[in-house]
């Protein structure tokens, strides 16, 4: 489970479909036929089967939390598209990076392929702490599911929005 734990999935499952009728932007990338001598599943620059790799709405970024979220705060590394056997799939990279949370930040959760529930940010930490440290105190709707967050700054470089990224 540990290969699982911090990845998701830019597939058939619209990470941006959030079902209240506003835009959405795609993240699957398009496909091309594999051959069985086609051998470069692990690699980053799409030329293996997963096509060209998957691109964000303008503002947003992918990250992965480093340790769990404390009230206000967030240390995440930067998460970047890998291309697998199964698609591509988002792995944090680098040095992580310290964010502060904006006063009003609208928090989702994942509750399943392409759906979200808002919550308080409160509980999105709580429930990404527990993702870490504790899945079993996680209960159903939610359910720990690759620990990737899509995130967007305000004009002050704090989170202003957070959403969980749904992976099987």
């Amino acid at each position: 489970m540990a290969a699982l734990g911090a990845v998701t999935s830019c597939g058939p499952e619209d990470p941006y479909d959030d079902n209240a009728g506003g835009s959405k932007a795609s993240a699957q990338p398009s496909k091309k036929p594999t051959t069985p001598s086609d051998d470069s599943s692990d690699d980053a620059a799409g030329s293996g089967d997963c096509g060209t790799p998957p691109k964000l709405p303008a503002g947003h970024k992918m990250v992965e939390p480093a340790v769990p979220p404390s009230k206000g705060s967030l240390s995440a590394k930067d998460a970047k598209p890998v291309c697998t056997p199964n698609d591509w799939i988002y792995h944090g990279q680098g040095k992580a990076k310290y964010y502060l949370f904006a006063g009003d930040v609208k928090a989702e959760l994942a509750t399943g392929a392409g759906k979200t529930k808002s919550v308080p940010v409160g509980q999105l930490w709580m429930h990404a702490g527990d993702c870490m440290t504790n899945q079993s105190a996680v209960k159903a709707p939610y359910s720990c599911s690759g620990n990737i967050y899509d995130i967007t700054l305000d004009s002050e470089g704090e989170i202003n929005s957070i959403k969980e990224i749904w992976h099987p």
